[in-house]
Protein backbone atom coordinates (compact mmCIF):
# COMPACT_ATOMS: atom_id res chain seq x y z
CA UNK A 1 0.00 0.00 0.00
CA UNK A 2 0.97 3.66 -0.02
CA UNK A 3 1.36 6.25 2.69
CA UNK A 4 -1.90 7.91 1.68
CA UNK A 5 -3.87 4.63 1.70
CA UNK A 6 -2.38 3.45 5.01
CA UNK A 7 -3.08 6.66 6.95
CA UNK A 8 -5.85 9.17 7.62
CA UNK A 9 -4.44 12.52 6.53
CA UNK A 10 -5.43 15.67 8.50
CA UNK A 11 -7.89 18.02 6.90
CA UNK A 12 -11.55 18.47 6.10
CA UNK A 13 -11.76 15.49 3.69
CA UNK A 14 -11.25 12.67 6.22
CA UNK A 15 -11.25 9.01 5.26
CA UNK A 16 -14.32 6.85 4.74
CA UNK A 17 -14.66 3.31 6.06
CA UNK A 18 -17.39 0.71 5.78
CA UNK A 19 -18.43 -0.95 9.03
CA UNK A 20 -20.69 -3.70 10.31
CA UNK A 21 -22.22 -1.85 13.28
CA UNK A 22 -26.02 -1.79 13.25
CA UNK A 23 -27.68 -0.30 16.31
CA UNK A 24 -27.31 3.22 17.71
CA UNK A 25 -25.67 1.72 20.82
CA UNK A 26 -23.03 0.01 18.68
CA UNK A 27 -22.41 3.27 16.80
CA UNK A 28 -21.86 5.18 20.03
CA UNK A 29 -19.48 2.48 21.37
CA UNK A 30 -17.44 2.52 18.17
CA UNK A 31 -17.38 6.32 18.03
CA UNK A 32 -16.21 6.55 21.67
CA UNK A 33 -13.43 4.02 21.04
CA UNK A 34 -12.21 5.76 17.87
CA UNK A 35 -12.34 9.21 19.51
CA UNK A 36 -9.84 7.94 22.13
CA UNK A 37 -7.17 7.66 19.42
CA UNK A 38 -4.73 10.55 19.63
CA UNK A 39 -5.32 12.83 16.64
CA UNK A 40 -8.93 11.89 15.81
CA UNK A 41 -11.06 15.03 15.60
CA UNK A 42 -14.47 13.78 14.46
CA UNK A 43 -16.34 10.55 13.63
CA UNK A 44 -19.40 10.85 11.37
CA UNK A 45 -21.74 7.97 10.50
CA UNK A 46 -23.50 8.09 7.13
CA UNK A 47 -26.91 6.43 6.70
CA UNK A 48 -26.04 4.22 3.74
CA UNK A 49 -25.90 0.51 3.13
CA UNK A 50 -23.40 -0.77 3.98
CA UNK A 51 -22.97 1.69 6.83
CA UNK A 52 -20.13 4.14 6.30
CA UNK A 53 -18.17 6.14 8.83
CA UNK A 54 -15.97 9.11 7.96
CA UNK A 55 -13.10 9.91 10.29
CA UNK A 56 -11.47 13.35 10.41
CA UNK A 57 -8.12 13.91 12.09
CA UNK A 58 -5.92 16.79 13.11
CA UNK A 59 -2.73 14.74 12.66
CA UNK A 60 -1.74 11.61 10.74
CA UNK A 61 -3.42 8.48 12.14
CA UNK A 62 -2.67 4.96 10.91
CA UNK A 63 -5.63 3.03 9.52
CA UNK A 64 -4.45 0.00 11.50
CA UNK A 65 -4.98 1.91 14.79
CA UNK A 66 -8.62 2.52 13.87
CA UNK A 67 -9.09 -1.10 12.81
CA UNK A 68 -7.57 -2.36 16.08
CA UNK A 69 -9.98 -0.25 18.17
CA UNK A 70 -12.92 -1.63 16.21
CA UNK A 71 -11.63 -5.21 16.51
CA UNK A 72 -11.43 -4.83 20.30
CA UNK A 73 -15.20 -4.24 20.23
CA UNK A 74 -15.76 -7.15 17.79
CA UNK A 75 -16.56 -4.80 14.89
CA UNK A 76 -14.90 -4.35 11.53
CA UNK A 77 -13.92 -1.16 9.71
CA UNK A 78 -12.54 -1.35 6.19
CA UNK A 79 -11.02 1.64 4.40
CA UNK A 80 -13.05 2.49 1.34
CA UNK A 81 -11.38 3.05 -2.02
CA UNK A 82 -8.31 5.09 -2.87
CA UNK A 83 -7.79 8.46 -1.29
CA UNK A 84 -7.81 10.22 -4.66
CA UNK A 85 -10.53 8.86 -6.97
CA UNK A 86 -9.21 7.86 -10.37
CA UNK A 87 -11.68 8.85 -13.08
Amino acid sequence: MTYINDNVIPGNHGKTFTTDVRSPEEKSKLKAAIMKINGVANVIFEDTYPLEVTIHTDKVVHVSEIQEKATELKFHVIAKGPFFPLF
